[in-house]
C-alpha cells in the first residue's frame, strides 16, 4: 500500500522542502512511494532550478504580487494561482538497496519506474490520464512547435512530460533523480487567467495581442474548468487518486508527514524562497 498525502494549501518554499522531504525520506526507505496533493497561498511563480532570467525579466518578477520560489527540478516558470499541484516519488528500477538504504519499506513496492527519464514520465503521467478521464476528459502526452528553451513561461509549450487537450498544454510536470528515487510534480490548471504570466514574462507581446480582434487571440494553455463542469479540489483530488490505482495496479492509505520529514522541511524550506 502506497502513502496519499491530502490536499493542502503551504506557501512556495515549504511545498518545494515537503517535496524535497518525502524523496529523500524514499530514498533511505521510511516511506513508501508518496502521491501528494497541494496549493500554494501566497500564490507563487516556481522557476526551474536551472532557469536563468534576463535582469528586465528577473525585475518584473520581483514586482509581480507573486512569492517567487526555485523548484527542486527543472523547466520553465509556473504561476501557482487558478491550479492543482501534484507530487509524486517513487523509485526506478535501477535501484540497488543494500540493508542500510532498504528500511522497513517492502522491496516490492520499489523499483517500478523505469530507468529512462521519457519513459517514467509516461508512467506517471498515465495516472494523471486516467484520472482526468474519470472527470470525462481526455488528454495526451503533449508536443509542441515552440523549442522549449526560448520561452520562460513553461505553459508556453508542451514536452513529452506534459499533458494537452485539443493541443493546449493543460499540465505541466518536472523530474527529479537522486539515486534511485524519483520526483514528479506538476501544476493543473483549473482556472488561470491567460494573460497573467504573458504580461510578466512578455508585456511587449501582450501589448500586441491586446490590438487583435477577440476572436483572433489565442490561447496560450487550457484550463480545466472551461473544459468541464466546475467542481471542488475534493473531487478532483478523488478522480486523480482512481487514476493513479488503476494506473499502477495499487491502493493508497492517507496519512501525514512524517517527523523525520518535517524536521527536514524546517531546516531546508529557506534554500527555495527567492522573494
Amino acid at each position: 500500500m502506497w502513502r496519499l498525502i491530502r490536499y493542502e494549501n503551504f506557501d512556495g518554499a515549504t511545498n518545494m522542502a515537503i517535496d524535497e522531504a518525502i524523496l529523500e525520506s524514499h530514498i533511505r526507505g521510511d516511506t513508501p512511494p508518496t502521491l501528494r496533493f497541494y496549493g500554494f497561498k501566497p500564490e507563487a511563480i516556481s522557476l526551474g532550478y536551472a532557469q536563468k532570467l534576463d535582469d528586465a525579466l528577473s525585475k518584473r518578477l520581483k514586482q509581480s504580487k507573486y512569492a517567487l520560489v526555485r523548484r527542486p527540478t527543472g523547466g520553465r516558470a509556473v504561476l501557482h494561482a487558478g491550479d492543482l499541484t501534484y507530487s509524486f516519488v517513487g523509485s526506478s528500477v535501477a535501484s540497488s538497496l543494500t540493508p542500510d538504504t532498504a528500511g522497513s519499506i517492502d522491496r516490492q513496492t520499489r523499483g517500478f519506474l523505469d530507468q529512462s527519464v521519457s519513459k517514467a514520465y509516461k508512467q506517471i503521467c498515465a495516472g494523471l490520464i486516467e484520472g482526468l478521464q474519470m472527470l470525462g476528459l481526455s488528454s495526451d502526452l503533449g508536443a509542441s512547435h515552440v523549442n522549449y528553451r526560448d520561452v520562460h513561461d513553461c505553459f508556453l509549450a508542451a514536452t513529452g512530460a506534459d499533458l494537452q487537450v485539443k493541443g493546449l498544454k493543460l499540465v505541466g510536470s518536472a523530474q527529479l533523480r537522486r539515486r534511485h528515487g524519483v520526483l514528479q510534480h506538476g501544476s493543473i490548471l483549473l482556472d488561470q487567467e491567460q494573460e497573467i504570466m504573458a504580461n510578466i514574462c512578455s508585456p511587449e507581446a501582450v501589448l500586441v495581442a491586446a490590438s487583435a480582434k477577440k476572436e483572433e487571440r489565442l490561447s496560450h494553455h487550457a484550463n480545466l474548468f472551461e473544459l468541464i463542469e466546475k467542481r471542488p479540489i475534493s473531487e478532483i483530488e478523488e478522480a486523480l487518486i482512481a487514476g493513479f490505482c488503476k494506473a499502477f495496479g495499487t491502493t493508497f492509505e492517507t496519512t501525514g508527514l512524517t517527523s523525520a520529514e518535517k524536521d527536514f522541511v524546517e531546516i531546508a524550506k529557506h534554500r527555495y524562497l527567492l522573494l
